[in-house]
C-alpha cells in the first residue's frame, strides 16, 4: 500500500519496517529479487518496502516473519537494528 494519505506515524512505521527488512535481507545475503520470490511479490515492491514508500500487506508481513524466523513484533520493532 502506498504512503499517500497516511499519517505521520504510519510513515515512520513504514520507514522503520523497511529498514528492518533490508537489514534482515542483507544479513542472509539475499538480493531483493530472491527475497521477492520467497515472499511472492515483485522485486520492485521489495524496493518500495525497503525505502518505506509502501507498506506490505499483512499477509506479506507474515511471510517475511516466517522467512526470517522472527516474530512479527520483532520484525516491526524500532530496536531491531
Amino acid at each position: 500500500m502506498s504512503n499517500r494519505g497516511t499519517t505521520e506515524d504510519e510513515k515512520i512505521f513504514n520507514h522503520q519496517l523497511g529498514r528492518n527488512i533490508k537489514y534482515l535481507r542483507k544479513q542472509k545475503g539475499f538480493t531483493q529479487e530472491r527475497l521477492s520470490r520467497v515472499c511472492d511479490v515483485k522485486f520492485q515492491q521489495i524496493q518500495k518496502y525497503e525505502k518505506g514508500s509502501n507498506s506490505p500487506h499483512p499477509a506479506s508481513l507474515v511471510k517475511f516473519a516466517l522467512f526470517f524466523k522472527i516474530s512479527l513484533d520483532r520484525l516491526c520493532s524500532q530496536n531491531l537494528i
